[in-house]
């Protein structure tokens, strides 16, 4: 009798054995399945790491400014922001001290293909907010410098750059040129200078004899659709 019984209990213990060889077998061939999708589901951006970064950046008023978002740049272009159409920029997440200014290739409707004037402290805000991102997540940031990016024209100097000073109003966008240095560049009239990138600047204040010009950009959305491999 004790035989018998020690006979089940091991043909039941075989059983859960082998039951559990099987599902384990099963879900192992489930997962080779999958590929290492399941494994980078779970990963993040980690400093230093080098990243084809997606973003679109607005003023302080939602207009769009520079875009990698197709989509994003049609509709702004519908609603007559003064958008540029980008690509991709490779980014080393959580790095800070990026150049001065970044001529980065950029599309717009009125002006052609230019480069459009992407400043480092905005690309060190943006590379430190990828860090910890899912690959196709998206993070909102507000820039934090505190430089107001703003600056005093003549009236000269405002048609100079070209702009109307006659005809322009508070709230009017004009394009102005910089050199890869910090220092807005004023070339001759209907002459570029050969290295110059574009930044949007707006119409601040403007007085009878002087305008006040804003370039600085509110908010930025980040984000980057895989890993390197």
């Amino acid at each position: 009798m004790k035989r018998e019984e020690e006979k089940k209990k091991t043909t039941f213990w075989s059983r859960v054995v082998l039951i559990a060889i099987a599902v384990l077998f099963v879900g192992m061939m489930i997962i080779s399945s999958w590929g290492t999708g399941w494994i980078t589901s779970f990963r993040t951006a980690k400093p230093l790491e080098t990243l084809s970064m997606q973003y679109t950046i607005w003023d302080e008023n939602g207009q769009v400014i520079l875009t990698t978002d197709r989509a994003v740049y049609q509709t702004a272009v519908q609603n007559g922001d003064p958008v540029f159409y980008t690509t991709t920029l490779d980014i080393q997440a959580g790095k800070t001290g990026n150049p001065a200014i970044m001529g980065v290739p950029a599309y717009n409707p009125y002006l052609g293909e230019v480069k459009f004037a992407l400043l480092g402290m905005e690309a060190d805000e943006m590379g430190i907010a990828l860090v910890g991102l899912h690959a196709g997540e998206t993070r909102k940031l507000t820039f934090q410098f505190e430089d107001p990016l703003q600056t005093d024209f003549s009236r000269e100097e405002f048609n100079i750059v070209g702009g109307n000073f006659s005809t322009s109003t508070v709230g009017d966008w004009i394009p102005l040129g910089f050199s890869e240095t910090p220092i807005v560049d004023f070339p001759d009239e209907n002459e570029t200078a050969p290295d110059t990138v574009l930044r949007m600047a707006r119409v601040m204040e403007k007085t009878d004899t002087s305008a006040l010009l804003g370039y600085r950009y509110a908010t930025a959305d980040v984000s980057f659709a895989e890993f390197p491999r």
